[in-house]
């Protein structure tokens, strides 16, 4: 929660108090049976939402209303403040802004209960005043601390001001009445059920009515930025790729429905990652990102499995440690207080795959909807990462990732790759590779020879996988890292690789084995045991084999 807020709240409970002040003496109903009722009945109208276009509010004030008549309203706030923080799905900072609506509320609606001039309009007095100061807090907040559009809430504020007004009327009739009888609690309590029913299936309605009217928002939102894609790749042979790069971006972020996106490429040589492109950041902070370059490997531990969203990651605030030097907030908003709402610490990035490699990434953030991704946004975000692919993979930024590794490591440095991957649960194939009879063809055909054998295999190695993963030898085995989705990947491309080997030296025959993970073994010593003890069985059959684990 950012200082502004921690203000904002703090003079919520200042203002809350002067009105309570004012509406003294206090008087506090002692009915244990009707206390303990109406806490069981406020903790579960909490979790009842009336959606009311496109907003969503619980149906505790309603409950508030048939309430005061018998339990004074003083009871029924320190009630309500009290199962505020009894709800377990929302963080803190959100319980704390809701105490601090809910007492201010109150607190005016307390006060202009005690300041009606007849007692049976109390209860609309309580009403107006409690639902008038929603409806002004809701005009201060939006605007102020979720910068997003008033507009949006006029209506439904004036129309939750109608409500509650029409819900006090109801109610009201017990006032009214000639005499305390069963029969007329009764009415009164059946039309007051009715009001809510006819409530619940209106809002129903509007529902369905939002719904369609923002499916078809969404529709003409897509229909105007998909017109603008061919404009924009037009411009890739007379514009600057960055243009073009940051012109792209600006279109998927309104097609898919973000107010700011960072594009960002991985520089393999370095091992860093270059930002690139940016929409919705201001320019002063967008050089401010590009001088914060993060290591490849940090970035990519945001990538795990467990995130994976149909290609995308989605990690959730809290679910993992960043280092708060790259963290960056376009913009300071608050999240909407709904279970899938977006959290400004949420992290949306879409991978920029390339020949099975990652290359880069979109992070995306704020969404205008201020929700959490759903499938239509995320199958949206695949699409334009493969439009920057394209581009990219023409561009001045080929070089990040075209030759990433060198031409040969060393073991050492194959096995610590091999160890990122596990912890980070990448997926990878492992190929061990060995020459069946070496030493006799080095006696037969000489030193010379076998070096030779040794420098083609290395050769048609670095033609065949790379930009695939990265190998090392130690005398005539060589062992192989591929980043392939699939085994079967894995075997066809060392198969060109002895194929290659056969066609120019066809007395040449070379055994190998291929392991998965975490199919096969998901460990490092549990990868190795097994490709030796394939590689064993391939040369006890004869050689010349590739064994699939």
């Amino acid at each position: 929660m950012t200082k502004k807020t921690l203000i904002f709240v703090f003079s919520l409970f200042l203002i809350g108090s002067v009105f309570l002040f004012f509406s003294k003496p206090f008087i506090f109903s002692y009915d244990i049976r009707m206390i303990i009722a109406s806490l069981i009945a406020m903790v579960l109208a909490q979790y009842i939402e009336i959606p009311i276009g496109g907003v969503r509010f619980t149906a505790k004030p309603f409950l508030y209303l048939f309430l005061i008549p018998f339990i004074t309203p003083e009871t029924v706030m320190f009630l309500s403040l009290l199962t505020i923080p009894l709800v377990k799905k929302i963080p803190w900072q959100t319980k704390l802004l809701r105490l601090a609506f809910e007492f201010l509320q109150f607190s005016v609606g307390i006060f202009f209960f005690k300041h009606a001039i007849y007692d049976y309009l109390s209860l609309v007095y309580f009403a107006a005043g409690y639902f008038a100061t929603n409806v002004i807090l809701s005009f201060v907040y939006i605007p102020f601390f979720t910068k997003t559009n008033l507009k949006n809430y006029l209506s439904v504020g004036f129309l939750v001001f109608l409500l509650g007004l029409y819900a006090s009327l109801i109610v009201t009739t017990l006032y009214i009445l000639p005499e305390v009888k069963l029969t007329y609690l009764i009415f009164t309590f059946l039309l007051y059920a009715g009001f809510l029913v006819q409530l619940h299936y209106t809002v129903t309605a509007q529902v369905w009515y939002q719904e369609l009217k923002y499916e078809q928002d969404e529709i003409k939102r897509e229909i105007e930025n998909l017109s603008k894609i061919p404009a924009v790749l037009e411009e890739l042979g007379r514009e600057d790729v960055d243009k073009v790069l940051s012109d792209l971006l600006e279109v998927s972020c309104k097609m898919i429905g973000f107010s700011a996106a960072l594009l960002n490429l991985f520089d393999y040589k370095s091992g860093r990652v270059v930002r690139v492109a940016k929409y919705g950041i201001k320019d002063e902070d967008f050089e401010m990102l590009k001088s914060r370059q993060p290591q490849i490997k940090d970035t990519l531990v945001l990538m795990q499995s467990r995130f994976d969203s149909g290609g995308v990651y989605f990690i959730p605030k809290g679910s993992i440690n960043l280092d708060q030097t790259y963290v960056f907030r376009p913009l300071e908003y608050a999240m909407l207080d709904v279970d899938n709402a977006w959290d400004p610490d949420d992290l949306f990035l879409v991978p920029l795959i390339y020949n099975n490699k990652t290359i880069g990434y979109i992070s995306f953030d704020k969404p205008i909807n201020g929700l959490r991704p759903a499938k239509r946004e995320i199958e949206l975000s695949k699409f334009f990462a493969w439009q920057f692919v394209q581009i990219v993979k023409e561009s001045k930024y080929r070089g990040f990732f075209l030759s990433y590794y060198p031409e040969e490591t060393t073991v050492s440095e194959l096995m610590e790759e091999i160890s990122k991957a596990i912890e980070m649960k990448r997926t990878f194939s492992f190929v061990y590779l060995d020459i069946d009879n070496f030493d006799k063809l080095n006696l037969e055909k000489g030193y010379v020879f076998g070096d030779e054998i040794l420098r083609e295999i290395k050769n048609s190695l670095e033609n065949e996988i790379r930009n695939y993963g990265l190998y090392t030898r130690v005398g005539d085995e060589f062992m192989i890292l591929l980043w392939t989705k699939s085994k079967s990947d894995a075997m066809i491309l060392v198969q060109k690789v002895i194929d290659n080997i056969k066609e120019k030296y066809p007395y040449v025959s070379i055994s190998g084995a291929v392991v998965k993970y975490p199919v096969d073994a998901d460990n490092l010593e549990g990868i190795l045991n097994k490709a030796k003890t394939a590689l064993s069985a391939s040369k006890k059959s004869g050689g010349g084999r590739l064994i699939n684990i």
